[in-house]
């Protein structure tokens, strides 16, 4: 059985690193960093899906992978898309989940049971299946987590070891048992 990092481990990982940022200032840099930087400057690109329920946790995700040279999409902080969702928002999600290398779905258990999160999840599948999508389970705080048939199906981001440091400690788990570091499967 997979040993998830919790919401707390997620919030705290970053703390750790060398800006000492949290939340909404590790989202001011990765926008900045986005403005000043061409596309060609980060390894990489991810979609992150997710629950806005989960907003905060988008936050700590959006400082790791920047630190770690990943260009992140995250709905929220697209200046194009508006609120209440439109079809246009729809059809951007879309263009988005197929312009990023990768798909990660923030899946916690808000994000399990959001329609959008499933709509996106369906999308990644045909665009990116399986090589470049992956979940990453965030348990609640107590552990508990919903999603365990996803596993079977998708590719997940696990822990190697108790460390939650965002290095090749983690690991990107196939359903076929097949592992690759996480850095690795971001940039490659």
């Amino acid at each position: 059985m997979a040993d998830f990092i919790t919401k707390e481990q997620l919030k705290s990982t970053l703390g750790k690193d060398d800006y000492g940022l949290k939340g909404s200032m590790a989202v001011l840099l990765a926008m900045s960093s986005k403005l000043a930087k061409k596309r060609s400057e980060f390894e990489s690109s991810v979609f992150i899906s997710h629950s806005h329920k989960n907003s905060d946790l988008v936050e700590y995700l959006v400082g790791i992978l920047n630190k770690l040279k990943i260009q992140v999409y995250v709905d929220w902080m697209d200046d194009e898309l508006s609120y209440p969702p439109t079809g246009k928002t729809a059809v951007k999600i879309k263009n988005m989940i197929d312009a990023n290398k990768k798909f990660i779905l923030l899946a916690t258990n808000e994000g399990i049971e959001s329609k959008w999160c499933n709509w996106e999840l369906g999308l990644g599948d045909a665009h990116k299946y399986i090589e470049h999508i992956a979940l990453l389970p965030v348990a609640d705080n107590s552990g508990n987590w919903i999603g365990n048939e996803y596993l079977q199906i998708y590719p997940y981001v696990d822990k190697k070891y108790k460390s939650l440091e965002w290095d090749d400690e983690y690991t990107v788990i196939y359903p076929d048992g097949k592992k690759k570091d996480l850095i690795d499967w971001l940039k490659n």
